[in-house]
């Protein structure tokens, strides 16, 4: 199909459920890809499936892609559940309805199956041109602390937070974070104060080296560009990254991790 013909074009919005990618050798080969060089290639493979099984005509209609990479799906099982511990990472690209933080977790449960319940919760909002600030993150909370209250989330986590902004959120919740997930690059050792502080209300300080961006608009824009047309690829942009991961208790091996992703078009451009 010539460059200048979309094979989209009124598509609105844009899903990947990128399936158990622990099975996926081609990415087992490289061991040193950073999230959101594992999240593009995750995009490329199940969009590149997904158009390859559609037909051209409907597609030209189509206003919801959503690309489920079928063969690489992977359920839990009632019998085993017992023995995992599922964990997820939402990262919120722009900002968002508050109520999306019920609708990743739905949508994580209908990918795994069998699953009515998720140990951790984490949250993630961007840090792109200024500090995100307690008062951002209360309306997200607020529904993260509904899920526990219903049994669906056992305990939360914030990401990137200091010692002060810690603080607050601890003094302010209902459902205080257990957990506070801390860049690598921000701080190669962790803050004195925030150390002290965690161990004194019982936060477990993790690390993590994702980029302040999980899912760039110009990345995603590159990764449906290389599977389509270019003008297929304009006007997206990322609305949030749901990443999560599946261990054995007593192992601590990671059985299964996986992606749910979303993108919007932001704006329709007339096409000719």
């Amino acid at each position: 199909m010539a460059d200048d013909i979309p094979m989209f074009p009124k598509a609105s919005t844009f899903q990947v459920h990128s399936g158990n990618i622990v099975n996926w050798n081609r990415l087992k080969r490289k061991p040193n890809q950073n999230s959101t060089e594992e999240l593009k290639e995750c995009i490329e493979a199940a969009l590149k499936k997904f158009l390859s099984n559609t037909d051209r005509t409907e597609l030209q209609y189509t206003n919801d892609l959503e690309c489920v990479n079928c063969s690489q799906k992977e359920q839990i099982s009632s019998e085993e559940r017992g023995d995992l511990k599922v964990t997820g990472k939402l990262f919120l690209s722009t900002q968002q309805p508050p109520e999306v933080i019920r609708e990743t977790v739905e949508k994580l449960f209908r990918e795994l199956q069998n699953v009515a319940y998720m140990e951790t919760l984490m949250l993630s909002l961007p840090e792109v041109d200024e500090e995100v600030t307690v008062e951002q993150i209360k309306p997200y909370w607020e529904v993260m602390e509904e899920l526990v209250l219903e049994e669906t989330v056992l305990s939360l986590g914030i990401c990137d937070l200091d010692k002060a902004r810690l603080e607050e959120l601890f003094n302010w919740a209902k459902v205080k974070p257990c957990v506070n997930q801390v860049n690598l690059a921000s701080c190669c050792v962790m803050p004195a104060d925030l150390t002290e502080y965690a161990k004194q209300n019982d936060i477990q300080l993790l690390t993590h080296s994702d980029e302040t961006e999980i899912m760039p608009v110009t990345t995603l824009q590159d990764a449906i560009k290389n599977c389509a047309t270019e003008k297929d690829s304009e006007l997206w942009e990322p609305a949030w990254t749901l990443r999560y991961s599946v261990l054995v208790k007593c192992r601590g091996i990671v059985n299964t991790k996986g992606y749910i992703f979303k993108a919007n078009r932001v704006t329709k451009k007339k096409l000719t």
